[in-house]
């Protein structure tokens, strides 16, 4: 029987994901442009992690239970509805409803579509070419991650928010119909050997290996998703227009493609926690320097410095989740990992969006380097305690 290829779930996740990432920074730009506060804007990105938070434990252990294509085609659909409310509801009428509504129905469906995607890599692969496969999807992301922001800044300066969202409703809706097409090459569910609601989905803490990537995972996809709140900020308090802060967030996209082109390379001479290491320190470098900057070709280096940084960390947390998560318990796993990093992702960026509102958006990015050094030693412990590279 045909099965879902890894270049089918990469185009899925390229298609998925670039509607994903082009509303989020249209959303922030569209509020900005409006006047909105960086405390406003730290909202729209909060609730973006909000729904996903409270939901992801369950969502995983949904998609245990009945497989891909029941929890792809609700996010799918919620991410349509959801570009499609900015489109229809202009901000001098409605205000900031619509884009409230909106990042809650973006942001919770994308965590269906992203999670169902990467448990199918892990569920497909062989344990022994997983890192390999985790870094190809990881490029898939990378891909869309480059697109997103350049193509929403151009065509926010060219044609408006309003019909940037029109198109990325389009997008969206494309990915429900290919979702149709390619249903017969989902696989089925896994049965289970306990049933999942007599489990503590918190339980997955006391393995070690599992608490010690949940926690630097969850540091890690804090930082990424501050730089692209935090970055719209600073770039429209200095000035820039939407396209050159689409630039400088595309620069950081073409950094993560470009390391992890290389990763399969540096699997083979580097442990994973050497890896994680080296994220935490590049990404504290990179969050210092930004206020030092207040043209577009020097912050597109930094961009750059952060993406190395950042887009090294997920192929090696992908694969160590799923290497060292308890058998059928990897769809709960990401939940959990989904969970923490969703509650921070809530919290941060009231916590910065009102720091910025009150000191700037510069100060706030010398708070995040501050934390990432504090991450960076715990993580060089963890190295010296997990001496040998994972099977």
């Amino acid at each position: 029987m045909a099965t879902m290829t890894l270049p089918r779930i990469i185009a899925f996740v390229v298609l998925s994901h670039t509607a994903f990432g082009a509303a989020r920074v249209t959303a922030s730009l569209y509020a900005l442009s409006n006047n909105a506060s960086p405390f406003t804007v730290g909202v729209l990105l909060a609730l973006y992690a909000l729904v996903p938070a409270l939901l992801a434990v369950r969502a995983g252990r949904w998609l245990d239970e009945v497989g891909p294509f029941k929890p792809l085609l609700l996010g799918t659909v919620m991410m349509t509805v959801g570009a499609l409310l900015p489109a229809v509801f202009p901000y001098a009428t409605a205000d900031v409803a619509p884009l409230l509504v909106a990042s809650a129905l973006l942001g919770t469906g994308f965590m269906y579509v992203q999670m169902t995607m990467q448990n199918l890599v892990g569920v497909l692969s062989e344990p022994g070419n997983r890192p390999a496969a985790f870094s190809m999807l990881a490029l898939g992301f990378s891909t869309s991650g480059l697109i997103a922001p350049i193509a929403s800044g151009f065509l926010i300066d060219s044609v408006g928010h309003r019909t940037t969202f029109a198109l990325i409703f389009i997008l969206a809706a494309v990915s429900v119909a290919i979702l149709f097409a390619q249903r017969s090459l989902l696989p089925a569910p896994q049965a289970q050997e306990t049933p999942p609601e007599s489990r503590n989905p918190f339980d997955l803490l006391l393995f070690p290996a599992v608490r010690n990537v949940l926690i630097v995972s969850g540091m890690i996809s804090m930082s990424w998703d501050l730089q692209s709140f935090l970055i719209p900020v600073y770039g429209t308090s200095i000035g820039l227009s939407a396209s050159q802060i689409g630039l400088v967030l595309g620069s950081f996209a073409a950094a993560t493609f470009a390391i992890r082109l290389a990763m399969p390379m540096l699997s083979r001479r580097y442990r994973e926690w050497q890896v994680l290491l080296f994220t935490l320190v590049t990404a504290a470098i990179g969050f210092a320097l930004i206020p030092f900057f207040e043209s577009m070709a020097p912050l597109m280096a930094v961009a750059f410095l952060l993406g190395l940084g950042l887009g090294a960390a997920q192929p090696n947390v992908m694969s160590l989740l799923h290497d060292r998560a308890p058998a059928g318990r990897v769809g709960e796993a990401l939940g959990v990992r989904t969970t923490i990093m969703n509650s921070s992702h809530v919290v941060l960026p009231l916590v910065f969006g009102a720091f910025g509102s009150v000191l700037g958006a510069g100060s706030a990015f010398w708070v995040m380097s501050i934390l990432l050094g504090a991450g960076s030693w715990t993580a060089w412990r963890r190295m010296n305690v997990e001496k040998t590279p994972s099977p």
